[in-house]
Order: structure tokens, then C-alpha cells, then sequence
């Protein structure tokens, strides 16, 4: 028994870092946040019941929640701000999704080298639950 549980452990070692691969997503919304605001509009929470309307037949795969973060060449101070805000807004959009009981897993990530500034969270639906390298994985 042992052995079995240090082979998993030494297995993972070994193994490089692995991410959520979603190579065939289809976007299902976008939410939209005000300057400084890690709280969604009214029509942030339509756009959602939307997504939990759409999400609730399919039992396949997982929702992504993606937050493109701007880096900018502001001081430290502002650049962890921004990413608390970003953390902020991505789980408030997790939570509401969550408390739907999908029969989905929800995937959450943070760009942090996006092209432009935006304040969006946008939501995804990843029909297949793949895993790739991140040597093998296309970087955006």
C-alpha cells in the first residue's frame, strides 16, 4: 500500500505542470464591470441567468471563466490591485454560477499579459475535459 501511494506521489513529481486545455470553446457571455467595481451590473445577472439557462443541458465538459488582465507599467502596488479586482470579479461570477448547481465543473483563470484593457469576465463552455502540457499548449 505503500509503495502504490509513493509511486502516485513520486508520479506527480515527475509529471510536468498540466492546465485545462479548451481548444473548442464556444462563448456564452460576457460580463461587463464598471471602472473599480468587482460587482455586475443588473445586466451583468441577465446575461448570466442566460448562461445558467444554456449550461444546464449540457453534462459534458466545463465552463471557463476567463479574466484578461492588462499589464500595464504602473508601480507594484497598482499591478496587485488590479489582480486582486481581477480575483474579485472572476469569483463573484463563480459564486453565482455555483450556487446554480450546475452539473458542470467551473474553471476559472487570469490572463495576465492581455493585449488591451478590458473589464470583462468572459464565460465558456469547453465541451471536452482535456489536459494538456503547457510545453504543448498554444500561449496566448
Amino acid at each position: 500500500m505503500r509503495c502504490l501511494a509513493l509511486g502516485t506521489v513520486v508520479c506527480c513529481l515527475l509529471s510536468g505542470p498540466v492546465m485545462a486545455a479548451c481548444l473548442d470553446a464556444q462563448k456564452l457571455g460576457q460580463i461587463t464591470y464598471a471602472n473599480n467595481s468587482s460587482y455586475f451590473s443588473s445586466a451583468g445577472t441577465h446575461v448570466l441567468e442566460k448562461i445558467k439557462q444554456q449550461a444546464s443541458d449540457k453534462h459534458q465538459g466545463y465552463l471557463l471563466l476567463e479574466f484578461n488582465l492588462f499589464p500595464g507599467d504602473g508601480d507594484k502596488k497598482l499591478q496587485q490591485y488590479n489582480l486582486w479586482l481581477a480575483s474579485r470579479r472572476i469569483a463573484r461570477v463563480k459564486n453565482y454560477l455555483s450556487a446554480a448547481n450546475l452539473p458542470l465543473p467551473i474553471i476559472t483563470r487570469i490572463r495576465t499579459a492581455a493585449p488591451e484593457d478590458k473589464r470583462d469576465v468572459d464565460v465558456l463552455w469547453c465541451p471536452k475535459q482535456t489536459l494538456a502540457n503547457e510545453d504543448t499548449t498554444d500561449k496566448h
